[in-house]
Formats: C-alpha cells, sequence, structure tokens
C-alpha cells in the first residue's frame, strides 16, 4: 500500500489554499515559511502530483489540486467530527453542532430550541447557517453540516442521505398587517407588487416567478431575491414587500399581530418539510438531543397551523 498524505499536510494544504499564500499559511499556523513550502512539496510527493500552481497573484490549485481539495476537506471534517464525538462522549455537555435551515424553523423553531439547549449544554457550540437545501447540500455532502431541516423537492437527489419527513405545510402569500393590497382575492391582483423570494438553484422557490406570477407582472413590479431572514422581516414590515411562506408562520407568537395571508383563490404549492443528515454519518450526542428537541418543536409549531 503506498503511502498516505498525513494530518499535518492536509491543514497545511487547506491553509494556503484559504490564506492565498504560503507566506500568509505559514504566519496563520505559526510556522517558518520553509517548513509549511517542504511540508507541501513531500504531500505532491506522496501524490505524485503537482497540487498547488505559484504565479504573481499568490498560490492557486491546480487541475488535480482542484480534484484533491474537496476529499481532502472531507477527511478533515471527518477527522475533527470523530474528536469532538469523542469529547462530547465523554463531556456530554461540550462539543460543537453545526446544521442549516430554511426559513420557517430560522422563524419559528430554531432561535427558541437554541435557546433552551444552551441553557443546558452551557459550553457547547452551535452554528446555524441558513439558506434553501439547494444552496446548502454541497455543505451537507461533505460533511461541514451535521444536519438539514427545511423543504425538500423532487427535483434535488436525496440517494445519500437519511430522509426523515417532518409536515407538510400549506403555503400562502404573507404580508404585514395593514399592506393595502391585504384585501386582494387573486394574484392577478398582485401583478404591480413588490415581492422577496428565497434564493435556490432548485426546489421549491426555484420557480416561484412563474407561480405567482401566472398572468404576468407590471413594470412597477420588483422581485429581490435573498437568504437573509432579517432582510425579508425588514422588508415585509417596513417596506411593503410580499413573500410566500408556510401559514404555519402565523402561529409564531411574535408574528400573530404583526402579519397575515392574502386571501388569493389561487393554491400555492404546499411544502414539504424533511430532517436530512448523511446515511453514513454517525451523528454526534449533543446533535441528536439537538433533533430531538427539534422534531418536538416543529411537531408543536404544526399543531398550531392556521388554516
Amino acid at each position: 500500500m503506498r503511502d498516505l498524505p498525513k494530518i499535518n499536510q492536509l491543514k497545511n494544504f487547506k491553509a494556503i489554499i484559504q490564506y492565498g499564500s504560503i507566506r500568509a499559511a505559514s504566519q496563520a499556523l505559526h510556522q517558518t515559511q520553509p517548513a509549511m513550502t517542504r511540508s507541501i512539496q513531500e504531500l505532491e510527493k506522496v501524490l505524485g502530483v503537482s497540487l498547488l500552481v505559484r504565479g504573481g497573484r499568490g498560490v492557486v490549485l491546480s487541475e488535480m489540486g482542484r480534484i484533491f481539495e474537496p476529499r481532502a476537506n472531507m477527511v478533515l471534517n471527518e477527522l475533527e467530527r470523530a474528536i469532538d464525538e469523542l469529547r462530547q462522549v465523554e463531556h456530554s455537555s461540550q462539543g460543537t453542532v453545526t446544521f442549516g435551515c430554511s426559513h420557517l424553523p430560522a422563524f419559528g423553531i430554531v432561535p427558541n430550541v437554541i435557546t433552551k439547549f444552551q441553557q443546558r449544554y452551557t459550553t457547547a457550540k452551535f452554528t446555524v447557517v441558513e439558506g434553501q437545501l439547494s444552496e446548502l447540500l454541497p455543505s451537507l455532502r461533505l460533511g461541514r453540516m451535521d444536519f438539514f431541516i427545511g423543504m425538500i423537492s423532487p427535483d434535488i437527489s436525496l440517494h445519500e442521505f437519511d430522509n426523515e419527513h417532518l409536515a407538510i405545510a400549506e403555503f400562502a402569500v404573507i404580508a404585514r398587517k395593514g399592506h393595502p393590497l391585504i384585501n386582494s382575492r387573486s394574484l392577478r391582483d398582485l401583478q404591480a407588487a413588490k415581492w422577496y423570494i428565497p434564493t435556490a438553484s432548485a426546489g421549491y422557490f426555484s420557480n416561484m416567478e412563474t407561480v405567482i406570477f401566472p398572468y404576468g407582472r407590471k413594470p412597477t413590479c420588483s422581485v429581490l431575491f435573498g437568504d437573509s431572514t432579517t432582510i425579508a422581516e425588514q422588508l415585509v414590515l417596513n417596506e411593503d414587500y410580499l413573500f410566500v411562506g408556510p401559514k404555519a408562520m402565523l402561529a409564531i407568537p411574535y408574528l400573530q399581530n404583526i402579519v397575515t395571508s392574502i386571501p388569493i383563490k389561487e393554491k400555492l404549492p404546499d411544502g414539504k418539510y424533511s430532517l436530512i443528515y448523511r446515511q453514513q454519518q454517525v451523528l454526534p450526542p449533543l446533535a441528536k438531543h439537538l433533533i430531538d428537541e427539534i422534531r418536538f418543536a416543529y411537531w408543536e409549531l404544526m399543531s398550531r397551523q392556521i388554516t
């Protein structure tokens, strides 16, 4: 069996790509520049290929480097996760959890769950990445996230993931209470409105313009795409933007008195929410506990859905 790369070589390789030069990477990792250079040369010798191209603008990946980088990152991610999992088993209140979520969990579930969870696990570290599945799937596939909660779609392949169904949510056009178009009865009446739509290259929101503009759109209509719940909230409450979201959002206590749905006659597609994680992945204890809390919170929220 041929020699395998050493962990410090992979870490140095990752750092060079991250910082853009051997000098910057060596400073960040508190190594000498000759030592960093020698480490990369040894890595390239083990692999039998050149990974980096050195030029006037710094260091960039070679063709072989672009092939090798995601696998190397996966190895480092898995090793870090394994070490973290061991620490969690030994010290159940410590460790890290990183997960992704779409807008409904971000609005109504995650903040409260995380607050309660941190009160119980005071030394744990939580990282939440907001976005649609199509945008976060690469990070989930590479092991940078423990799991994802949000909408799934038949046009996104999930054969390598465990897909736990959570709920089917009825969707509606959401606006602030008092919006000038609040009494509209058809999407035809919203042709000139301002809209905020989550960014998605595939899935539920990827064809949302087709859904909300079956009668076309007027010149004064504007559509803004984004991934920020905070920006969406400000645009809806302060700038009279509309957005498409699950009716269950209207059951969230702090939103009940400020937003409502517009009673259009057209039926919007339902959203299918799931919990997703890699089949070959062993979830660390903290992630398992957090998932249990999210399952319960999700069920509780959906049970209050306004129909």
